[in-house]
């Protein structure tokens, strides 16, 4: 049974910039699982068509509405307003995506759906408080992607895992010259955190 997946934009381009076995990281994602995003999404990847994204995350048959009620009404009960499409530094992308998620478990039934951001605003910001209230909901970002397909043995070693991860790192990241100390600091712990992951997974599965 493949994944069920609400993924966003920031991590679609992630993952298209990200590849092993000449494909990229976003190509095996949807080798295994069912990509699905909002309508606002589906927007910000049309806009972002110069980002190296595949063609096939363009169609419009992953674009997910909602049905208890319109995502507006949602974003009004969650937030007390509506979001404006395409705002400047706004995250109704991210935010209209964790609703289709909660809408997909709660209204159609689904027996589990992944959200999928890399977006640290997002995450610790209004979702810091919204997700755990649906513990069904399962909050990855590009680097549990990168585990699980370690996991499946799509990525075949750990060596690559590790490069992968770090593959992502350079590219959302700020340039070496530009991070602080505590940016660098934030780094490094990050990767001894999914070097340790892919060490457990490897003592586990192989």
């Amino acid at each position: 049974m493949k994944l069920n997946c609400i993924i966003d934009t920031c991590t679609c381009i992630a993952l298209s910039n990200t590849e092993f076995k000449q494909k990229r990281v976003l190509d095996h994602l949807n080798n295994i699982a069912v990509l699905n995003f909002s309508p606002e999404v589906h927007i910000e990847l049309r806009d972002h068509s110069d980002k190296n994204l595949p063609k096939f995350i363009h169609n419009k048959s992953r674009k997910l509405g909602t049905s208890k009620h319109s995502i507006s009404e949602y974003e009004r009960r969650m937030l007390g307003k509506t979001l404006t499409s395409r705002a400047k530094k706004g995250n109704k992308g991210e935010i209209d995506n964790f609703l289709v998620s909660v809408d997909q478990i709660h209204t159609f039934k689904k027996n589990n759906v992944i959200y999928i951001t890399d977006d640290k605003k997002a995450l610790n910001g209004v979702l810091e408080e919204w997700a755990p209230c649906f513990p069904v909901i399962s909050v990855w970002t590009s680097y549990e992607v990168i585990l699980y397909l370690y996991a499946e043995k799509i990525i075949p070693s750990k060596d690559i895992a590790n490069d992968l991860i770090q593959d992502i790192i350079n590219f959302t990241a700020p340039k070496p010259a530009e991070r602080s100390p505590k940016t660098t600091s934030e780094i490094m712990s990050l990767k001894v955190s999914y070097k340790n992951k892919i060490e457990n997974i490897s003592k586990l599965l192989n």
